[in-house]
């Protein structure tokens, strides 16, 4: 046991001090960052068929089709996003190259199961955020004449889908064990990447407040490519580390994200990492925490939350019924990378327009004045 954990250890001094400089930062469309595969569409295709099943399964229980993952909406909040005063020269990119710009934004937090999960089953939150009044060269295929940017963040740095193949098979597992997490939890655990996939269950169950939020996989940054995330600011929400207990309401973090934002207001540091190397800093394995030794965290923008009522129903719904969000709906410098990125070009239309057909309700893509629409 002592010789493997040496071994473990040097491997892993090894491969840091491998790294390049942790200022060397690498082009976005340097060889090795992407390698995309020519089966990728059709496999794509299927994780998105198979998505569509599970918002059957949800309209069958529930009579009302949800998004296709994320499903139980904790809070909806509005609030400002200000790109750093003095912003070093490198990450002055795409929306962040006017320092000390602010712009407005709304932020969906929810619990990321496909279904509507119980507060008191642990599993991962997500924070959705779509930013107003964007400007700039969009991406090819986004809405030429849109303004906003959209980001996606979970509270755990990787995420256990790790590419694409990894996502067919668990999305197909998930699929048919659906009305079964016992039967999912027993198919998981018998995985050669069992301690990855179940990795999502132990992650504390406390208060949505205190939680950091990571983009888990790569987006391009202007000239270079990096992880983001937001990290809590604020004392008071740092201190809200309640766990949910097994006797506590189905509707915990919905309560206590509404008690807390009653009185209090919510800031969240909004910072990157840039990659350096495709080995230490992979794009296509999205299962890899990139190590703060090679790749360090800097802040970009500041990300702050007025006290408001974050479970109004008007507001709710509009957002679970009427808002189309997409990474690929974004401006050209902030390109999503990645398999598991590039999947969510077909998987977040496909589940759109599942919602649309079986709720009859049209999406907004980008209108001008959703920031003002949104109640």
């Amino acid at each position: 046991m002592t010789e493997t954990l040496k071994n473990a250890y040097d491997s892993a001094k090894s491969a840091l001090s491998s790294a390049p400089p942790n200022d060397a930062y690498l082009r976005w469309d340097a060889p090795g960052v992407e390698h995309i595969r020519p089966d990728e569409a059709g496999k794509a295709k299927k994780i998105g068929e198979t998505m569509n099943k599970m918002q059957q399964h949800n309209f069958d229980q529930h009579r009302h089709c949800f998004r296709a993952t994320h499903v139980k909406t904790q809070g909806i909040v509005k609030g400002t996003l200000t790109v750093l005063p003095d912003l070093a020269p490198h990450l002055r990119q795409g929306m962040f190259k006017q320092p000390g710009k602010t712009y407005d934004v709304a932020a969906r937090y929810a619990n990321e199961p496909v279904f509507l999960q119980p507060d008191q089953d642990p599993g991962p939150r997500g924070l959705g955020m779509r930013v107003f009044g964007v400007e700039g060269e969009r991406l090819e295929g986004a809405d030429p004449d849109g303004t906003t940017q959209d980001w996606f963040f979970n509270n755990a740095p990787m995420i256990e889908l790790t590419d694409i193949d990894t996502c067919l098979d668990i999305m197909q597992l998930r699929e048919q064990n659906f009305d079964s997490p016992t039967m999912l939890s027993a198919k998981t655990k018998v995985r050669t990447d069992a301690v990855k996939q179940n990795a999502p269950g132990m992650l504390p169950n406390t208060n949505i407040i205190s939680h950091s939020f990571f983009t888990q996989s790569a987006f391009r940054h202007g000239d270079w490519y990096g992880h983001l995330a937001l990290f809590p600011v604020l004392d008071d929400m740092k201190a809200h580390q309640e766990k949910v207990k097994s006797s506590a309401s189905r509707e915990q973090l919905r309560e206590w994200l509404r008690e807390y934002f009653a009185k209090n207001g919510a800031k969240y540091e909004f910072k990157i990492q840039l990659g350096t190397s495709p080995s230490h800093h992979p794009t296509e394995d999205s299962s890899v925490v990139w190590d703060e030794a090679t790749a360090p965290y800097q802040t970009i923008a500041t990300l702050s939350f007025p006290p408001q009522d974050p479970f109004n129903h008007e507001r709710r719904v509009f957002w679970e019924d009427r808002m189309r969000l997409s990474p690929w709906d974004c401006l050209k410098e902030h390109q999503p990378l990645g398999s598991i990125n590039r999947l969510r070009k077909y998987v977040y239309d496909m589940s759109r327009r599942k919602r649309e057909e079986v709720n009859a309700v049209k999406t907004k893509s980008n209108p001008q004045r959703e920031s003002t629409l949104l109640p």
